[in-house]
């Protein structure tokens, strides 16, 4: 869905229509009025609904980047992970240095089990944006996944750093941690002397 750079963004999109008075063609604000209604309506967590608004804001004005950012968002949310990558790399085509969309794009990736070109798209994102919460959450989902435990754990930290509460982070963190511990061949799952008293051999 919509992040804090995302909404931000929009903000700041709306401050320079208003800088900019009349100069602003009429489907230009129409476009801007759907992609409002539609972030309120991903934010109330009615997703198709949202989606069907960010089409009709981007029939309106096709080269309305932070809609197809938006967009990309949604998708994810709603595990539609190539369409996803489609509406990235269509803000990507139109802003190559959008943190958010480097983002969306590595949590498509992600879901469709990329995880290098995800891990590429997640660093890209933070490179353009590190204050990106989310950019470094998915470095370190893509690193857990490709075995990169070490890295993990300092993607990890990065995002927590920025957003103590982030669940993502943590968890990543966890699973890296797990991840870093030796397993012994010879470990047995459950210790003996703990079936044994329960009786269980």
């Amino acid at each position: 869905m919509m992040n804090r750079s995302m909404a931000h963004a929009a903000i700041c999109l709306l401050v320079l229509l208003a800088i900019a008075g009349g100069t602003v063609a009429a489907d230009n604000l129409a476009a801007i009025g759907m992609y409002n209604t539609a972030v309120d309506l991903a934010y109330e967590g009615k997703l198709d609904e949202a989606l069907d608004e960010i089409d009709r804001a981007l029939m309106a004005s096709e080269n309305f980047t932070l809609a197809h950012i938006t967009r990309a968002g949604i998708l994810n949310a709603l595990g539609r992970y190539q369409e996803a990558v489609v509406a990235s790399d269509r803000a990507l085509a139109l802003d190559p240095e959008s943190a958010p969309a480097w983002n969306n794009r590595a949590d498509a990736l992600i879901g469709l089990g990329r995880f290098g070109d995800a891990l590429n798209a997640a660093e890209r994102a933070a490179e353009l944006d590190p204050l990106l919460t989310e950019a470094w959450v998915n470095q370190g989902t893509a690193l857990n996944a490709l075995g990169r435990y070490q890295g993990a754990v300092v993607a990890s930290d990065r995002a927590l750093a920025l957003d103590p509460g982030s669940p993502g982070a943590q968890a990543n963190r966890n699973i890296a941690l797990q991840g870093m511990v030796p397993v012994s061949p010879t470990a047995t799952p459950f210790p003996a002397a703990a079936l044994l008293g329960a009786g269980g051999l």
